[in-house]
């Protein structure tokens, strides 16, 4: 049998308000996606420009179980594969096709995988590339399990969108 995770106190109970308060920046229409981060052990995957997803997780970084492990794709660089904690996978669209199996090798046989939280990162509509044949439709569905679109703004500050899939 597994151990059981502490539960989270929920948002508004009081308890640990100050760094459980949804960002100044986070758009109404998110807040039930935030909610879902402070709570619960799913994996995210964030869309949008670099700065707008380093500033989501910037935010999101005091709700997620330690230990934190990042991983910005490389070749050779092996993937990390903790037993507990967060592993964030940055500009997930850039791993390569050797990359994208064992992610989804782990993701598939790890038994206690039950106790990693994925947050994934990208600046690039995924589906696109599984529509290409470039990135892995059953690694694209493990880590698009709450999408969270980000709107970043452009230097001109006006809203830069990418486009969706």
């Amino acid at each position: 049998m597994l151990p059981r995770r502490h539960s989270r106190p929920a948002l508004g109970s009081g308890v640990d308000s100050a760094a459980r308060q949804r960002p100044v920046f986070l758009p109404s229409h998110l807040r039930a996606e935030w909610d879902a981060v402070c709570r619960g052990n799913h994996n995210f995957l964030l869309v949008g420009t670099p700065p707008a997803t380093n500033r989501m997780l910037a935010a999101m970084t005091p709700h997620l179980d330690e230990p934190l492990q990042r991983y910005s794709p490389k070749a050779g660089l092996p993937l990390p594969q903790p037993s507990k904690g967060t592993l964030i996978l940055l500009e997930v669209a850039r791993l390569d096709a050797k990359q994208q199996t064992e992610v989804l090798r782990w993701l598939d046989e790890f038994d206690q995988r039950s106790h990693v939280q994925v947050i994934s990162t990208t600046s690039k509509p995924l589906f696109s590339l599984v529509e290409k044949g470039t990135f892995l439709g059953d690694l694209y569905y493990k880590l698009n399990v709450v999408r969270i679109d980000l709107i970043g703004l452009g230097s001109a500050g006006r809203p830069a969108r990418l486009p969706l899939d």
